[in-house]
């Protein structure tokens, strides 16, 4: 009798173990679909900065062009400023290969996460080009300005634009540079768990 109970035990213990490795097994799924959602969600983010940055490139080029030729700054200004903006936009879409949302689901997330430090580390490596560039942009900018009639405003108007438009871009930088950030936090955090 005392066999039988013992053996009885024996499997429902089994029954136990078993259950708690569905158990597990489960939570490792939802754990992962919520570190995938997570993670998409986080680099749809980054995919909307970068379709409004592209936005503003191709805006800026329009604009930018029409505005100065019709004012009467110098070509080689609207050269100078366009060929800039189009670097800009060809360097963007360089510093985000591989990070898109169809990387997610057919990629691994430790490529997705090294995609993101490379986005970042080239980001910052940007403004090593581009701040010196805008401020040397907004000098000239309002050397060829002032002559003009109506210049001393037009200097004014331009410095304005040129402090919203820093402000904007840093924001912009800090805010995608954050998500990213916690993208790969997310991804290092579920890789150390499993």
């Amino acid at each position: 009798m005392e066999n039988y109970t013992d053996k009885f035990e024996l499997d429902e213990m089994k029954q136990q173990i078993q259950l708690l490795k569905d158990k597990l097994a489960k939570e490792i799924i939802v754990s992962e679909k919520l570190l995938k959602n997570s993670t998409q969600d986080k680099i749809a983010y980054i995919n909307r900065k970068k379709r409004f940055m592209y936005f503003l490139i191709a805006f800026a080029l329009v604009y930018c062009n029409t505005l100065f030729l019709s004012m009467g700054y110098s070509w080689i200004f609207c050269a100078f400023t366009s060929v800039f903006l189009v670097i800009a936009g060809i360097y963007q879409r360089y510093s985000h290969k591989g990070v898109s949302i169809d990387c997610i689901s057919t990629g691994n997330l430790l490529d997705i996460s090294k995609a993101l430090v490379r986005m970042n580390q080239l980001n910052l490596r940007w403004l090593y080009f581009g701040i010196p560039f805008a401020l040397c942009w907004i000098v000239w900018f309002m050397f060829e300005s002032y002559p003009k009639a109506g210049g001393e405003m037009i200097c004014y108007g331009g410095s304005v634009g040129f402090v919203l438009g820093a402000v904007g871009g840093i924001l912009h930088c800090v805010h995608v540079r954050r998500k990213a950030k916690e993208a790969i936090r997310d991804i290092e955090e579920y890789t150390i768990d499993n």
